[in-house]
This record gives structure tokens, sequence and C-alpha cells, in this order.
């Protein structure tokens, strides 16, 4: 009888249990149900102001090369050579060179000499010569006619045959074409030569001396010099190595002054003009702000982006800016250290500024100073920090230790 009582008792309170764990249950989904559901924006640093990220590079930079193929003769500069305009960095070997131009030299002395005697014309020595050979000729003509003649006389009366006559004859036509052509010869040298005869022995002159020219020009391209003046950034040849017509042979940058090369989004690229001074903000120089000039805003977008590039020249006496460094163009006087976030994430209490932080699904009501409200945003110099959680939109239900549903 007790053992029954007892398990009746023991089956009541098990009954009793389950139901209390199955209400705290529900309870405690109902309460999951009815957490507020934030919609959260997650905080990355900038800098206030900033328009641009980009890189500094060299105002100019330069790849020396030969005009001309040779061996390396001698290279007077190593990387980091400072270099003014003009000085000798790397001479070739030249002596191919040298012997182009003696020889051109040489062509052009001989085709002068000529060119002298031509307008000189025939000296009497020759004129002389000739006026003998003439007389000579006239002589070889007359005993050509006088043996013709005699020929004729015996052809006609039957002593001699037609082949032995046409040979005479053929003697006296060699007889007089000598004569006319010795007289020819004593005429020309007595008149001198034609204005087209000069003028073809000049232009043959001239000819040589381009040649000299270029023979000039190859040689003087043996010798490789600064084009700018600037530091040797790289060096790409050593004495005894080929050097190709058209290679690389250093690499020369000019640094006393600088230009960051950088991209604007399209919302804020008219806001950029020629000519306007802008803030640059430097991370190895410790966040120093310097400022710098627009040189360059391009008409164009970049390929691959909405972002059009500028480019930004700065003054770099002290030599600290080095190309490649990374720095941020800022309009002029926005250079305020800061992080931006949504102005949807502020709220006013009291004459103060807060925004709500999610941690771990609890809020967290934090002061914020804000230094600049525009449009969307707002620049808070104070009170959050990077990848923090804050809640957008926020509502007069939230208070610090909320619990939330962050969405």
């Amino acid at each position: 009888m007790k053992n029954k009582h007892w398990k009746t008792i023991g089956a009541v309170l098990t009954a009793v249990s389950l139901i209390t764990a199955g209400c705290s249950e529900s309870a405690s989904g109902t309460n999951e149900e009815t957490l507020p559901v934030v919609k959260t924006w997650k905080v990355a640093s900038t800098q206030a102001g900033v328009i641009a990220s980009g890189k500094i590079a060299a105002s100019e930079e330069i790849q020396v090369v030969s005009k001309v193929s040779g061996k390396a003769a001698t290279v007077n500069v190593n990387e980091g050579s400072v270099v003014k305009q003009g000085d000798v960095l790397v001479t070739l070997e030249a002596s191919d060179y040298q012997q182009q131009i003696a020889q051109a030299q040489a062509a052009i002395a001989g085709a002068q000499a000529k060119l002298r005697d031509t307008k000189a014309g025939a000296r009497n020595e020759q004129l002389q010569q000739l006026a003998s050979t003439v007389e000579q000729a006239k002589a070889s003509l007359k005993v050509a006619e006088s043996t013709y003649n005699r020929m004729k006389a015996l052809f006609d009366s039957g002593a001699l045959s037609q082949a032995e006559l046409e040979k005479t004859s053929l003697d006296l036509e060699k007889a007089r074409t000598g004569l006319e052509q010795a007289q020819a010869q004593y005429n020309l040298a007595k008149a001198g030569p034609t204005s087209d005869t000069v003028a073809a022995l000049q232009a043959e002159v001239s000819r040589l001396n381009s040649s000299l020219e270029l023979a000039k020009s190859s040689y003087d391209n043996t010798i490789v010099r600064a084009p700018i003046s600037g530091i040797v950034a790289k060096r790409n040849i050593d004495p005894g190595e080929m050097a190709a017509a058209g290679s690389p042979l250093l690499v020369l940058v000019k640094m006393d002054e600088v230009k960051v090369e950088a991209s604007v989004p399209q919302e804020q690229i008219n806001n950029v003009k020629v000519g306007s001074t802008v803030d640059v903000k430097v991370d190895s120089l410790g966040g120093k702000v310097l400022q710098g000039t627009v040189e360059f805003v391009s008409p164009i977008s970049d390929a691959n982006s909405s972002s059009f590039p500028i480019k930004v020249k700065m003054p770099n006496k002290d030599g600290l800016l080095r190309a490649g460094m990374v720095a941020e163009v800022m309009l002029q006087g926005q250079a305020e250290q800061g992080t931006k976030v949504p102005t949807a994430a502020l709220q006013q209490k009291d004459n103060k500024q807060y925004i709500y932080k999610v941690d771990n699904d609890v809020v967290h009501q934090v002061e914020v100073t804000v230094s600049n409200t525009s449009g969307d945003w707002a620049t808070v110099t104070a009170g959050v920090n990077e990848n923090d959680q804050v809640v957008l939109n926020p509502t007069d239900k939230l208070a610090e230790g909320t619990k939330v549903i962050a969405n």
C-alpha cells in the first residue's frame, strides 16, 4: 500500500517537472523572438577629406639607350650616382667608326681634287699635246688618201682586186675618224668643262661630305651622355658587355620634384582642377601633410573602373619623398585626422552625439566627437575604432546593455 502511494506521488512530480520545463522553453523561445533586430555597419579607418590614394613617382624617369651597337668600353656611374645633364655615362669601343671617318675624309679629298682640276681646265702642256695629236691625225689622213688614190688607179686598170681596194678604203675611213676624234678632244679641252660637268662633281663632293657627317655622328653616339640631371636608379650594363642599339643601359630619375599618381572617384573628380593646391599626406613620413599642385586631370576614366587619373607635383628638395611611397590626396584644408561613419549611425541626446556599438550581440552606447558632417557621412575624431560594428538608424528602445540581433 505504501509503495503504491509513493509511486503515485513520483508520477505526479515527474509530470509537473515536464510541464515546468516545457513552459520554460516556451518562454525562452518567446524572448529570442522579441529581441530587436538592428542593421549594423563596419567601421573602416580613413583619412577625412581623402579624395584619392596613390603612389609617388619621379617627376622624370628616362631610360638611357645607345643609338648604335657596340661593346661597352667604360661605365662611369653606379646605381645611386648623382649626374648632371651632359655627363658621360657609358662609352663604347669606337675603332670601327674612326675608320669610317678616315675613309670618308680620303674620298672627299679625291673628289675635291678632281673638281679643282676640272674647274681649272686643261693646262698648256695638255693643249699642246692634243694639238700635236691633231696634226698627226691630219698627216695620217693625207697618207691614207694618197694610198687610196693610187690603189684606185690600179683597180681602174684592172691590176688590183675589189677586195684590196675595199681594204684601202677602210683605212682611209679610219684615218678620217681619228682626225675627227683628235680635233674634238682638242676643242673640248680648249673650251673647258661644261656647267653640268662641274655640277656633277660638286654633287659628288656633297654626297661624300654627308657620308663623313654620318660617320662622325655614329662615332659621337659611342659616347652616351646623361639626357637630364638626376640619379641613376638602375644600371643594366658592365664594361665588356655588348650594348644593343635601343636597349636600355641605365635608368635616370629626377627626384628634386616628384608627382603623385592617383585615381579620383567620379563623384569627386569635378572638385579637382588643374593648377589647384591640394594637401598630400604621406604615412611613411609620420603622417606629415605636404602641399602639392594638380598638374593633370584625365578627361577619361581608367579602363577598368570609373575613377579618373590625376597627377600632383610636389617639391622634394630634401629628398625625403621616394618613388613608390603611398600618399593620400586631399582637397586643400581637409587634411584632418578622423574616421568616416554614416550620419545614420549618429544619435543626439542632451547636445551630445552618440553611436551604438554591437559587441557579442550586446549594445554599448558610446559618446563620439564629430568634426564635420557632409551629406550622408560624418567625420568622427574620437569614439570609434576600426572594425567597430555600429548600429544604423538607432531607436529610443536601444540602451546600454540591450541585447540585439545584428543584421
